[in-house]
């Protein structure tokens, strides 16, 4: 028996998704709104497949969607602006909304474990890498889509905020202008160039020297030490010091022998000897 166009997903279920997770994902400060600008759409492996080959296409009408909602946002009224030259209105009633990087990113992956059935969708979004501390991981959201099968197919919705854990360590580097901070808040990390089938934690972009998967940081629980694998082609230094490269490339594959350095509380992090970010633990009580 055939599959029913129910149960099939396309790109403008997708983007309307992601257009519903931005909304639901704001930041508010006090003059300012923050929108998430990273995407991570995961989809049931078939549904995968299905938009694998139009997955560029999806991506570019999802961020002019974005665009396009980003602005609508910031069409400010008449009458609130002529409210508040009278004295009426609030400073912070009309937010400036706006996202922290330079462009949206919005990656597409199978999800795994079998946790998603046909037509269902499961979207994680950050406020980007370029924020402060004090930001955490950013106002990270789940949307959960669901679809029932047949004609009648409804839709139920999973929508919040997560806590944000706390800060176990920071990365600040300057990358295209500015300071860029990264908050470590899990107990491993990636970070490189990243890629269609290469998820990254940390994205770094416009350095080809840097690998799509350059190093991995990870956090000891027991001990409260972090720990730098190598995983590059252009190698990662610690302090000036070579870090051995965890991948033996020697045998013309590509084996991970699980090699890691001690990373000190404080530390500087060469990558590819084109950028460096300065790595600082966070004190515990």
């Amino acid at each position: 028996m055939s599959e029913t166009p129910a149960s099939r997903i396309n790109g403008d279920e997708i983007i309307s998704e992601i257009l519903h997770n931005a909304q639901v994902g704001q930041f508010r400060l006090r003059y300012t709104t923050l929108l998430p600008c990273r995407f991570n759409v995961y989809l049931q492996p078939a549904d995968y497949e299905l938009i694998s080959p139009v997955a560029e296409v999806i991506r570019r009408e999802a961020k002019q969607a974005l665009t396009e909602h980003l602005e609508s946002l910031n069409k400010v009224r008449r009458q609130p602006q002529l409210m508040q030259r009278l004295g009426i209105g609030k400073p912070g009633d009309s937010p400036k909304y706006k996202i922290q990087e330079t462009d949206w990113s919005i990656d597409f992956h199978p999800a795994e474990d079998d946790r998603l059935r046909p037509g269902e969708i499961e979207i994680y979004s950050d406020l980007g890498t370029a924020q402060t501390p004090d930001f955490g991981s950013g106002a990270k959201t789940t949307f959960v889509t669901r679809r029932a099968e047949g004609e009648n197919s409804g839709r139920s919705e999973k929508t919040g905020a997560v806590a944000r854990p706390p800060v176990l360590a920071t990365l600040r580097y300057s990358n295209g202008g500015g300071e860029k901070v990264f908050a470590i808040t899990k107990e491993e990390i990636v970070v490189g160039r990243g890629g269609k089938a290469v998820w990254v934690d940390l994205k770094v972009e416009g350095l080809p020297d840097i690998s799509r998967e350059h190093c991995r940081i990870r956090h000891d629980t027991a001990s409260g030490r972090f720990f730098l694998k190598d995983l590059s082609q252009f190698g990662t230094a610690v302090d000036g010091a070579t870090v051995p490269p965890s991948i033996d490339r020697s045998g013309g594959g590509a084996v991970d022998r699980n090699l890691e350095v001690p990373l000190p509380a404080t530390a500087n992090i060469a990558l590819a000897d084109v950028l460096v970010m300065h790595f600082e633990a966070r004190q515990t009580e």
